[in-house]
């Protein structure tokens, strides 16, 4: 929402006139009128006390900066789990894949933020392993830290996963699959995060 909307609004839903607003806040009716229409912009401080005037609180919320629509490994985790229960194990593994647009979208402060949580269980210890494989393999690139919830034990698959449904790959996978992956017991070739 616009400031001079929030002013403007937050004055009618008190029931007050811009001069009644003006002199609740300790400035002019001209000044009032110059926020509400655009013409001026408040300071934080000075729109702080307009809105304490029309009795709103002013929260300010800083986020970081991530790609539009982007999902965390956290948000992510139970659309996995939907497409599992559904029987769409390879539509579950795009959804993996497609966390790399999201990722390298995403401000270095978005990147660390959609790291950070740690996603719960999808239910199938190969995506839950899979999905810290996708954690340390995109911190690892961005030049950030793992987050510490990568090296829980549920994070770990044994016997090894190779994520390719036709066995004639496992090599080619076994060869191309960043190390990351492998501590996880996750096989799945690096290509497929290099779609950007």
């Amino acid at each position: 929402m616009e400031i001079a909307s929030l002013i403007k609004g937050a004055r009618r839903a008190a029931g007050l006139t811009q001069s009644q607003l003006a002199n609740r806040a300790g400035t002019t009716q001209p000044a009032v009128a110059a926020y509400e229409s655009g013409a001026r912009t408040p300071t934080v401080t000075t729109l702080e006390r307009l809105l304490d005037a029309g009795e709103h609180d002013l929260d300010i919320h800083a986020r970081p900066r991530v790609r539009r629509g982007a999902a965390s490994l956290e948000q992510l985790a139970p659309a996995v789990a939907q497409e599992l229960a559904k029987g769409r194990e390879r539509d579950a593994l795009r959804l993996l894949f497609g966390f790399a647009d999201d990722f390298r979208g995403s401000s270095r402060a978005g990147r660390i933020a959609l790291l950070r949580e740690e996603p719960p269980t999808t239910g199938d210890a190969r995506f839950d392993a899979a999905l810290a494989g996708v954690a340390e393999f995109f911190a690892r690139e961005g030049a950030i830290t793992a987050p510490r919830w990568v090296d829980k034990p549920n994070r770990f698959i044994e016997p090894w996963w190779f994520a390719s449904s036709r066995p004639a790959f496992d090599a080619y996978t076994l060869a191309h699959t960043p190390a990351v992956f492998a501590r996880h017991g996750v096989f799945i070739a690096r290509e497929v995060f290099d779609r950007a």
